[in-house]
């Protein structure tokens, strides 16, 4: 298997989700993407399938999935593809895909006032476990970024890859990177920009505590901290 397809493939679903968190027109892609997966696991699977799933139809799909540049533009839309360098990596795709959909959905659930655009949409990516994505996201805003805002995007672009690291199971750089996170952090809590920054830094300190355990246990979303909305914290 492909090393280098992989790569490839983080960094070409990593510019679809980009696009799709920053430009709603393109959230139709995503949700064909997420479609596509849920059917067949990143498997071929009949676009007609994918047409009904979505209430559209095949030439729709088929432009969405091409638009995207992961599939085989050569094996037209009947049954589509993804490309043959993508192709090993099909369960990647799919988990990948259907996160992609997440973010976008949460992204149509509104933020509270105040939050700015750039936070809410690396909140989105963070709670639906696409923390690579929310590191690139975060980190173009980050370098713009001067003053306290600086700060707290790095802290959440280190909370990012905390999470990737720990995921992929490294335990000593998700440790390292959740503790650099929460040095930052505290400064901020116990909110800054509609976010709970006191319920990250506990879920921050839970992913220490696992990371330093050396107790085996999955690595899946539902280990690692999410993102609470300062305007739910009571709730």
């Amino acid at each position: 298997m492909s090393r280098a397809g992989y790569v490839e493939l983080k960094h070409a679903l990593s510019a679809v989700a980009l696009r799709a968190v920053e430009n709603p027109a393109d959230a139709p892609t995503a949700n064909a993407l997420a479609a596509y997966a849920r059917l067949g696991g990143g498997h071929p699977v009949p676009g007609a399938d994918v047409a009904r799933a979505l209430g559209t139809t095949p030439d729709d799909v088929w432009q969405r999935l091409t638009e995207s540049g992961l599939f085989d533009a050569a094996a037209g839309g009947d049954r589509p593809a993804l490309a043959a360098a993508y192709a090993p990596h099909a369960a990647y795709f799919a988990r990948q895909a259907v996160r992609l959909a997440e973010a976008v959905r949460i992204l149509g659930e509104g933020a509270p006032p105040g939050m700015p655009d750039v936070v809410r949409r690396g909140v989105a990516l963070f709670n639906a476990g696409l923390f690579y994505e929310c590191h690139e996201y975060l980190e173009g805003a980050w370098r713009a970024a001067r003053g306290q805002d600086r700060a707290f995007y790095h802290s959440l672009i280190q909370a990012a890859a905390a999470c990737y690291h720990d995921e992929k199971g490294n335990r000593h750089g998700a440790r390292v990177l959740a503790s650099k996170a929460a040095e930052k952090l505290r400064a901020f809590a116990p909110a800054h920009d509609g976010i709970d920054v006191a319920a990250l830094l506990a879920g921050l300190e839970v992913l220490c505590a696992g990371a330093a355990s050396g107790v085996p246990r999955p690595r899946n979303r539902s280990d690692l901290p999410v993102i609470t909305l300062a305007a739910d914290a009571g709730a």
